[in-house]
């Protein structure tokens, strides 16, 4: 049983500070109700643990993240480094790129948590021999690994150095395309809850704030079609139920929360087994959200059974990281 452990992307915590209660953003606030944290009891719980050790995140993606934009979140508890940009080492796009606006919404949780972290960046080439080569040093140096990229077609290369960065957990969002059966994408590997697939590897999609209670349709594209969901992450920005990456950003927090509280780095795997066990469906922390009432509930209900009848879901519930907390600081209830 995992007691005391959390790590996740290339983001490392790296001050003492906790973030005002009264300052965090709008969109961290509800996304930490829907996850549990329904007070602020509840989230004092989290920031007391926090502090164990600090975190380390890596994000490997296209675009850049941009410094200037994120100015205002970085501090003594978190810290961004670029590892890798096409003209390194002026790595600032200088605008708000997508995968600056991932960072974003986890550094406003992390932060929000107390959990000290430290951010990497790899903007690799546009190869698949520079992508491999990202995600191999990217997962020698992070806790966690994120990627909010699909790429297509002969990524044998990077399913290798995903699958060979055995000590990173490695988290995105569902992704689909065009069609074309994702096998031929690395998400496709990910992890299986009955043995296949990468067990450190993980996919999310959304419960939106704007889905009514709708999730991600998983389309059926024949034999080929190896991709499921492993866990349903709340999401106050995901545009809807397709909006998949920042579901990923938040598992990304949720996880980092898990590896900050650690005695001890813990595995990947353990995480994944964790996150698995303390899903909830819970409708007295979903409720307590103005966008969720009996028939939202009732929908996703229905929806997570078509899912997992399909085998098209891993976790029976929603990501919940209080749940965790107790697990974790008190044992399962």
């Amino acid at each position: 049983m995992l007691r005391q452990a959390v790590s996740i992307i290339a983001l490392v915590m790296l001050s003492a500070g906790f973030a005002p209660v009264d300052d965090i953003p709008k969109g961290a606030r509800w996304e930490l109700t829907a996850l549990g944290v329904t007070t602020e009891d509840r989230l004092t719980d989290l920031r007391n643990l926090a502090d164990r050790r600090p975190v380390i995140l890596a994000i490997v993606g296209t675009g850049g993240i941009s410094r200037r934009q994120l100015s205002s979140r970085l501090d003594g508890q978190a810290r961004l480094r670029c590892c890798q940009c096409p003209n390194y080492p002026d790595c600032d796009p200088r605008k708000n790129t997508h995968d600056t606006g991932q960072a974003r919404v986890i550094l406003d949780l992390t932060r929000a948590l107390g959990i000290r972290v430290k951010l990497l960046y790899y903007q690799p080439a546009d190869s698949y021999t520079a992508i491999a080569k990202a995600f191999a040093e990217a997962g020698r140096h992070a806790d966690i690994v994120i990627t909010f990229q699909s790429y297509w077609g002969d990524v044998g290369s990077i399913i290798d150095s995903i699958a060979q960065a055995q000590n990173a957990l490695i988290i995105s969002p569902y992704v689909e395309h065009s069609g074309q059966p994702t096998s031929t994408c690395p998400q496709g590997h990910a992890a299986k809850p009955w043995g296949e697939g990468i067990p450190h590897f993980i996919t999310t999609v959304p419960l939106a704030r704007k889905g009514a209670g709708h999730l991600t349709s998983s389309s059926n594209r024949g034999p080929q079609d190896s991709e499921m969901v492993n866990f349903i992450v709340p999401s106050y920005y995901a545009s809807g139920p397709g909006g998949t990456c920042p579901s990923a950003a938040v598992a990304a927090a949720v996880a980092a929360w898990v590896y900050s509280v650690s005695a001890r780095r813990p595995r990947p795997t353990e995480v994944v087994r964790l996150l698995r066990e303390t899903v909830a469906l819970d409708a007295g922390v979903l409720t307590s959200l103005p966008e969720f009432g009996e028939e939202e509930i009732d929908r996703l209900e229905a929806e997570i059974a078509a899912k997992l009848k399909t085998r098209k879901l891993d976790a029976a519930g929603v990501v919940n990281l209080y749940r965790i907390y107790q697990h974790v600081a008190v044992g399962a209830e």
